[in-house]
């Protein structure tokens, strides 16, 4: 057995346990544990190990995940489980019965999936070109078996923020440990560039594009922090925190990405500058402006062979379009789909060939047509519900005129998810474990919010009977 699977599996047996009794005795080690769990989303690879692994095969999740993220979040959901924080543990929070739904069409499909089925030669002989040695069979059993425990493990982790943020002191330690994560990305995509020299970076998520989508929903996140904070000094550190996500940006070269932050950043503005309308913030924006015009500019040629002369766009949607016709045909052959990571397996046995792709075995790029080809129509409906049933909680906060930091932290949230569901519709990043959990903790931090909100409504109108009746009583 690898020393590393040995290594973070005892690791997990004895850190868990251990992690929980600090948190009990000592309730500061909690603030830690969150910092440890939001910078190992830095190092999916390194602080991580696959149980059972299928290194070769082309999906987002390629084995049993585990690590240092999962050590911190499921002893933090045990801790919070024993004492929860502020109340009553919330067991069943918003999007509960969405995303169990959605599981439920995962597993569906994940029941009617035919076993291991022989490797067509073709597919045989192409990673042989490449230097690889492929398996004998495509296993359309197994590879369910491992988005089903992301699924678990990205379920943990929501549920764990949801219970964690109670207040705005527990909201401010997610958000300072997500500013940490900014540092350290930002960090190793200048070593990318400026020490390894390489022209499109990557830092430690293994694509320009995947690295691109987590800083543009970071620096979203942050943005909405920049205008929150009162003070300048505080405003400089978030951002400095959102300029670094647009030179990690830029640095990746990722047109959908830089198009994102863009979109994300504009939403914040439209959002919150007219609730914290004072000079500080009109400074940040000229400042904010001045600062990124100038990064533009310096990397003026770069994009501009990027966006016009480097790869073009059109041609490249196009051939993108042969997958998501793929996912309706298997989705017309297979009513609940092929089996959740079972595309590229599809792909190469059938229908690559059928609409003529280049090369066989991509999965759809887009999340809704890589969701319709492995779960069937039922499947993308739930999906969709889930997503939709998450933006009607996360969406109204980008209205709301309440100027407390809750209001601010999910409307940041909020814009940073929409931005990332409309990259997920472009890049093949949703289901990276990097990119994954960070959607749950956002979705975590609305749902927490929102219900510090309710609470506070509700508190509202009981001061307001009780002064009615007091009234009457008079």
């Amino acid at each position: 057995m690898d020393i590393k699977v040995l290594i973070i599996s005892g690791a997990f047996l004895i850190g868990v346990p251990v992690a929980v009794l600090a948190g009990l005795l000592w309730k500061p080690f909690q603030k830690v544990l969150m910092a440890v769990m939001c910078f190992s989303l830095c190092y999916p690879q390194s602080l991580m190990v696959n149980l059972i692994s299928r290194e070769s095969y082309r999906m987002s999740t390629r084995g049993i995940e585990l690590g240092l993220f999962d050590i911190c979040s499921i002893a933090l959901l045990i801790i919070l489980m024993i004492k929860p924080h502020g109340g009553r543990f919330r067991w069943f929070p918003p999007l509960t019965i969405t995303y169990g739904i959605y599981v439920l069409f995962v597993l569906f499909s994940w029941a009617l999936t035919p076993g291991d089925l022989p490797v067509p030669s073709t597919a045989t002989q192409a990673y042989a070109n490449k230097g690889y040695e492929f398996y004998q069979f495509f296993e359309t059993s197994l590879y369910p078996l491992f988005e089903v425990s992301k699924l678990l493990r990205g379920g943990i982790v929501y549920l764990m923020i949801v219970n964690y943020i109670r207040d705005e002191e527990n909201l401010k330690t997610v958000i300072a440990s997500l500013l940490l994560v900014v540092v350290v990305m930002t960090f190793e995509a200048l070593l990318d560039r400026y020490f390894y020299g390489k022209h499109r970076v990557s830092g430690t998520l293994g694509h320009p594009n995947s690295l691109g989508t987590f800083m543009g929903i970071l620096g979203t996140l942050m943005f909405g922090f920049t205008l929150f904070r009162k003070t300048f000094i505080s405003s400089a550190i978030y951002g400095i925190a959102t300029a670094s996500c647009l030179v990690s940006v830029l640095l990746t070269i990722s047109r959908g990405a830089l198009s994102a932050l863009v979109m994300g950043i504009w939403t914040v503005v439209s959002a919150l500058f007219h609730r914290y309308m004072n000079l500080k913030n009109f400074t940040v924006l000229f400042l904010g402006s001045f600062l990124a015009l100038g990064l533009f500019f310096m990397a003026a040629d770069t994009i501009t062979a990027r966006f016009l002369g480097e790869q073009d766009a059109v041609s490249d949607i196009q051939y993108r379009g042969l997958y998501n016709a793929e996912a309706r045909m298997m989705a017309s052959d297979h009513p609940l789909g092929v089996g959740i990571g079972n595309f590229s397996t599809y792909s190469w046995l059938k229908y690559g060939r059928a609409v003529n792709l280049n090369e066989y075995g991509t999965q759809a790029h887009n999340l809704w047509f890589l969701t319709l080809g492995e779960l069937g129509y039922p499947g993308l409906f739930a999906f969709i519900f889930y997503w939709l049933r998450c933006a009607s909680i996360g969406m109204p906060f980008l209205f709301r005129q309440r100027k407390s930091m809750i209001y601010a932290a999910a409307a940041s949230a909020a814009a940073a998810l929409l931005i990332g569901h409309i990259q997920f519709m472009l890049q093949l990043s949703y289901r990276q474990t990097s990119i994954f959990m960070l959607t749950k903790i956002l979705m975590g931090i609305i749902v927490s919010c929102w219900y510090i909100d309710r609470d506070a409504r509700r508190e509202d109108r009981a001061l307001r009977m009780a002064q009615r009746n007091s009234n009457a009583l008079d």
